[in-house]
């Protein structure tokens, strides 16, 4: 299960459980516990993820909810969980941050092999200059407070880190316009980050689509929101998930339905933006616009 986060593995495994039996008509915690020999109440703890269960215990359960052929995937899920591999970042931050839902979506951007991102009003928090980031953030914080900031900042360095490993995820891009004529920062910080946004795309780091105003938003594209997508023979349940950030916490989304409206959303934006070539020519000519006018 390398390359996996730990939150990660540890949500798929719990989460997964908890699906299988919900969907099974064999979905008595009680029945289900007897079997196994313990208490009703430890079903639910696997759940939440305050214990695991023994090998022998997982078997029982799957052959319970009529899924004993899944044994071998859970077994090396539990234990990728039980290795308690720490995830990045839980050796750099104080015990109070991330909160979980940073953590967890943190923890998809690390598994992700592809990730497929629609910004209408911003440049992605992903390929973000410190400069621009640091706008950004200054601007959603309602209250100004220092140490918020330079944890939320270190917290963007390190997931950022993702895209120069050897085995980057796949990430493409789709921007509104109005992203790129935003005066975030001022034109010299703007001018910068589009700047460094092209060359990026022409290094191969990202594939860069943007969306002209002209061309209009697709039914329901009023707000952005990141596919991710993890390799599918690691995380099997949860291979993919849809995430939407609000002024108050990052949602995400895995039913089949809910995905399908995304993806739908997605192939809509995808039509209706720029190539790359043209997007990654209008991103670079706008930044040296702006670097000419502040130079």
């Amino acid at each position: 299960m390398a390359e996996v986060s730990h939150v990660v593995a540890e949500w798929a495994f719990t989460q997964g459980l908890k699906r299988l039996r919900e969907t099974s008509p064999n979905s008595n915690q009680s029945e289900i516990a007897k079997r196994i020999g313990k208490s009703r109440a430890t079903i639910g703890h696997y759940e939440m993820g305050r214990y695991l269960p023994s090998h022998d215990s997982l078997d029982i359960m799957l052959d319970s909810y009529g899924h004993g052929d899944r044994a071998a995937y859970y077994r090396r899920l539990r234990d990728r969980v039980e290795m308690r591999s720490p995830d990045w970042w839980e050796d750099e931050f104080p015990d109070h941050f991330p909160p979980r839902s940073l953590a967890l979506f943190a923890g998809f951007e690390y598994s992700a092999a592809e990730m497929r991102i629609y910004e209408p009003q911003r440049v992605p928090e992903l390929v973000q200059t410190p400069s621009y980031a640091e706008a950004v953030l200054r601007a959603e914080l309602t209250e100004h407070r220092a140490d918020e900031l330079t944890l939320q900042l270190r917290m963007l360095r390190g997931r950022q880190a993702v895209l120069d490993r050897p085995d980057a995820p796949q990430l493409t891009c789709v921007l509104g316009e109005s992203a790129l004529r935003s005066p975030v920062g001022g034109p010299h910080v703007l001018g910068e980050q589009l700047t460094t946004l092209a060359a990026r795309a022409r290094q191969g780091v990202l594939t860069l689509r943007v969306l002209p105003d002209s061309a209009g938003r697709p039914a329901g594209a009023c707000a952005g929101f990141t596919e991710l997508l993890l390799p599918s023979e690691l995380i099997q349940d949860f291979s993919e998930t849809a995430w939407v950030s609000t002024p108050v916490d990052r949602i995400h989304y895995e039913s089949p339905e809910t995905l399908a409206v995304f993806r739908s959303l997605w192939r809509d934006l995808a039509k209706a933006a720029l190539t790359p070539a043209e997007s990654v020519d209008l991103v670079a000519e706008l930044g040296r616009e702006l670097m000419r006018d502040v130079s």
